[in-house]
Parts: structure tokens; C-alpha cells; sequence
């Protein structure tokens, strides 16, 4: 006969008699050690009853007998603060049921989890109850809320080549070689070409908690098609923007123009200066001491010696552009200006200003450079050409392989120089306010003359007209306090994105100037980022 008697019904295990009555198990350890061996090993066991059963006692017969009793497995819902993720805790069973997967569903509906349930999730938690000893504790993520998916501003497709495309891509000669020379013929489009093509901002999708709360996604920006000169919008189609005339594509941000366009072999002295309206292409080269001038593209397949090149667009050189050495400071003799980007493959007493970004692919030796945004000198991804001498005037970044030369050729680089104009702009608000703050106690003193004032008629004529002074006021307060945030805002993030990258070596020589702090590097120096990190260059290797 068992020691143990089990009630299905209430899931508890009793002795079949008292100790005392049965002389056995002699002590609560013998009884744990039996109840450990039989097949109620894993239920849980009632510690208080069994010392209840061996303590000396005149009514024993009095004491419970149940010793153990079936605990079903439990589980809990945890939801982190972000309300984005739900934790099941589950408790193993002792001796009792396991925790189904309708139990589980239940105890998500009544924890308020209503999206983001991951079934398979779910189910491999549940399922890991027959790998954990009785009583213990694990835990597992089942459900997932989402965040919003941010919408996508609209885009321009291009869906022509320009001219600057033809010359970044030569022809492919038979064997795979590719002649620099050959751009093959000259991209032209006649009325009714499509040109760029927009796609509309998307709304994105909103997200959800895993209470179901919707989280709001933000759409994307809608920017439309700009028709420039030589352009028109598809009158089939409002998301086309087709050409209006023949001429040369020119790409812009938000659409495109179609420029006239003249071509040269060369230009020197027998086609004389070039100022045109429109788009140049030069196969040759320019000569020494001509000047080309344009309010579209500049092209030129060979070399700038000596001349002067000025574009309301973009600059491309295929060679190089060459001057002559200067002296005392005097103006070099080659120079290019242009409002879009300049690209050039290498560049040597040369004066080169662009209001975008700069490109040269092998070298720049003994120039003055200057861009509003990137200096790049190398290929893109990781540019390894060479600076050396000469200064760059302005710009936010630089990459280069190498700065300066073995011998200590001073290189003079200034990055963040506009910092000085948004500051002195900056001391000019600040002026301003003060005042504004003048005007604003001039109006308070004389609103409170004016209260005393004992003819009705005149006090109000004169408190209407301070009110009017007074709300002036407020508006360009408000209108001053806008531009001193915008300005604030420009200054730290032109200090946070100005740097130097050196990606082989810097020379000794070097004179680096931030804004304001200036610093000379007198040794050489392997790869590095320069930066300015709270108002002091600093150097991470």
C-alpha cells in the first residue's frame, strides 16, 4: 500500500496515515526524501504542513495530512515602458497543467496586448516548458509593436544624359580601353524630350504599440517639378518635364534647362573671347590669356593654359587648367569661377572658386581654391591625390591623400570661414534687440503718461497709437528672435561638419585654421580627421 494518496480533483497528495499512528516516515527529512522518490517528485511541496506533522502535538489527529499539491504552471505579462515590446514570464507547472496556448492568448487579451502577437513566437515558448525543471522561471518576447515608417520626399529622375555625364563616361574602345578623347557625340534633345521625371512623396506607413495605440508616420516632403529655360511641364502628364527647344540638357535640383549650345576645337586667337549665353564645349584646349564666359555649361576636353573660365553653371576640364608662377602676391593668370560644381583633372597656379564643390582628380600644386562645400582631391570613395602649397580659402570639408610636401612647402588651409560672417551677423541681432528693448521702455513710460492724461479723447488717440507702436515692436521681435535661432543653428552645423581628412600622409609645413582657432603641424602625420571639437582643432588617427 502507498505511502501517498492523491485527490484529483483538488490536485493534493496526503499520507495515508499519520506518523505517529504508522511509526513511519520517522522525521520531515525521511518524508521529503520518500515524496522526492515517488511519482508526486515534482508537485509542490506544503513545508509548513510537515512540520505541523512531526511536532509534538496532544491532538494530532487534529493536523492536515496533505503534504504536497499540484501547482499548474502560471504566466505573466511584462510590457517595457515604450509600450513597443511584450515579455511573456511563464512558471513552470509542479505536477500540475501546462500552460496552454489558449491560457496564453487569454492572459495577452487581459494584459491589454492586442498587436504585434508573433504565433510562432508565442509557440516556441510555450513549447520550451519540457525543457525547464519544475518551478522555474523563463521568459521570451511574443509580440512586437512597430515603429512608423517615415515617408520618402519626392524625387527627380533624370531620364536624359547631360553633357557633363558624357565626359565623366568616354567611349569604350574594342578590347575593353577606353579613349578619354572619344565622348562620342554631343547630347542634344529636341521640343518634346523627356527630361526628368518626378516621383511623389510617399506617406509612409504608421506604426501601432502593442496596446494597438497608432503611431502617426510622418509623410514625406512634396517638391515639384521646376520648368527652367528651354522646359515645360508635360501637358500629359504633370510628373514629366520635357523640353521646350533644341539644345543641351543642363540638370538643376528640382528639374532641368536646355541651354544652346556652341562648340569650339579651340579657342584662342582666331575665334577670340567666348561670352554666351548657353552652353560651351570645347574639344581642344584654351589658349593663353583667353577668356570663356557662360551662363550654362563649360566643357573642356584638354587643357586651360593661362585663361580665364567663369560659368553661372557647372565647370568641367577634362586635362587640367595650367598658370604661371606669381610673384608678390599678384593674381595668378588662370582662372575658374563657377555657381555649380567644378571638376578638373589637376590643376597648378591656378585660382579655382566654385559656390558648391570642387573636384580635382590627381593634384592641385601651388593654387588658391576655394568652395562653399567639399574639396575633394582623388577619386571618389577614397581620394588619395595630392595639395601642394598654395591656399585654400574656404571650405567646410576637405579630403585628400596627401597635404603639403617632404620639404615643407607651406600649405595654408582655411576650413569654416564663413563662421565669421554668421558670427558678425549674429552681434548684429543681438545690437538689434537691445534696441528693440530701448523702444519697448520708451513705449512703457510713455503708456504710463499717457493713462494720466484727463482728456478722454486724447489719452485714447495717444494709448491707440502706442498700442500700434508696441505691436510693431512685437512682431519684429519675434521676426529677430526666429533669425537668431536660424543663425545659431547654421553656426553649429558648420562647426560640427567642417573637417580635414587626410587619407596617406601630411607633410610637415601645414598652417590649419577652423574658424578661429589657427594650428601649424611642424611633423608628419599618418591618416587622420582634423576637426574642431569644442572651439579647439583636435586630430583623431
Amino acid at each position: 500500500m502507498s505511502v501517498f494518496l492523491l485527490n484529483k480533483q483538488t490536485g493534493e497528495v496526503s499520507l495515508s496515515s499519520h506518523p505517529i499512528d504508522s511509526g513511519f516516515p520517522v522525521t520531515g527529512a525521511q518524508l521529503i526524501e520518500l515524496l522526492e522518490q515517488s511519482d508526486y517528485c515534482e508537485f509542490e511541496v506544503l513545508s509548513g504542513n510537515i512540520g505541523k506533522l512531526f511536532s509534538p502535538s496532544k491532538n494530532y489527529q487534529q493536523e492536515s495530512l496533505v503534504i504536497a499539491k499540484a501547482a499548474d504552471a502560471t504566466i505573466a505579462i511584462s510590457v517595457d515602458e515604450k509600450n513597443m515590446v511584450a515579455e511573456a514570464i511563464i512558471t513552470t507547472a509542479k505536477g500540475g497543467a501546462l500552460l496552454s496556448m489558449e491560457a496564453a492568448q487569454a492572459a495577452l487579451a487581459e494584459a491589454g496586448v492586442k498587436k504585434g502577437i508573433s504565433p510562432r513566437a508565442l509557440d516556441t515558448c510555450l513549447g520550451q516548458q519540457f525543457s525547464h525543471s519544475s518551478g522555474t522561471s523563463y521568459r521570451a518576447i511574443v509580440a512586437h509593436g512597430r515603429n512608423p515608417k517615415e515617408g520618402t520626399d519626392a524625387k527627380f529622375v533624370r531620364l536624359c544624359s547631360t553633357a557633363q555625364d558624357r565626359v565623366l563616361s568616354p567611349q569604350a574602345k574594342e578590347g575593353g580601353k577606353v579613349d578619354m578623347k572619344d565622348l562620342g557625340a554631343i547630347i542634344t534633345v529636341k521640343p518634346g524630350t523627356p527630361l526628368m521625371q518626378r516621383v511623389s512623396a510617399t506617406p509612409g506607413e504608421d506604426g501601432y504599440t502593442v496596446f494597438g495605440d497608432m503611431i502617426k508616420a510622418t509623410p514625406g516632403k512634396e517638391h515639384q517639378l521646376q520648368p527652367f529655360d528651354g522646359t515645360k511641364i508635360d501637358p500629359n502628364n504633370p510628373n514629366i518635364l520635357i523640353a521646350d527647344c533644341k539644345g543641351v540638357p543642363v540638370a538643376l535640383p528640382r528639374g532641368m534647362r536646355v541651354d544652346d549650345v556652341l562648340c569650339f576645337h579651340n579657342v584662342d586667337v582666331s575665334t577670340g573671347h567666348v561670352d554666351f549665353d548657353g552652353s560651351v564645349i570645347i574639344s581642344g584646349d584654351i589658349k593663353d590669356g583667353m577668356r570663356v564666359k557662360a551662363n550654362g555649361d563649360i566643357t573642356v576636353l584638354g587643357f586651360v593654359e593661362s585663361g580665364i573660365v567663369e560659368s553661372q553653371s557647372a565647370v568641367t576640364i577634362m586635362l587640367g587648367a595650367i598658370g604661371r608662377n606669381r610673384e608678390n602676391e599678384e593674381a595668378f593668370t588662370c582662372k575658374i569661377t563657377a555657381q555649380r560644381t567644378i571638376s578638373i583633372g589637376y590643376a597648378q597656379y591656378c585660382h579655382i572658386k566654385t559656390a558648391q564643390d570642387l573636384f580635382i582628380e590627381r593634384q592641385a600644386l601651388h593654387c588658391d581654391l576655394s568652395a562653399r562645400r567639399l574639396i575633394r582631391v582623388g577619386k571618389a570613395g577614397n581620394p588619395r591625390g595630392k595639395i601642394i602649397g598654395g591656399n585654400i580659402l574656404d571650405a567646410m570639408r576637405i579630403e585628400t591623400g596627401e597635404l603639403g610636401a617632404p620639404a615643407g612647402t607651406k600649405t595654408r588651409v582655411f576650413l569654416a570661414q564663413n563662421w565669421h560672417e554668421l558670427r558678425s551677423k549674429q552681434s548684429q541681432i543681438i545690437d538689434f534687440e537691445k534696441v528693440l528693448a530701448s523702444k519697448t521702455s520708451a513705449l512703457k513710460q510713455a503708456r504710463e503718461k499717457a493713462v494720466k492724461i484727463p482728456a478722454p479723447a486724447q489719452r485714447q488717440q495717444l494709448l491707440d497709437k502706442i498700442t500700434v507702436n508696441e505691436q510693431h515692436i512685437k512682431t519684429r521681435a519675434l521676426h529677430v528672435q526666429r533669425q537668431k535661432r536660424l543663425v545659431k543653428q547654421k553656426i553649429a552645423q558648420l562647426l560640427a561638419t567642417s573637417r580635414l581628412k587626410i587619407n596617406e600622409i601630411m607633410h610637415p609645413g601645414v598652417e590649419l585654421k577652423i574658424a578661429k582657432d589657427t594650428k601649424q603641424f611642424s611633423r608628419i602625420y599618418p591618416p587622420h580627421l582634423v576637426r574642431l571639437s569644442e572651439g579647439k582643432i583636435t586630430q583623431s588617427f
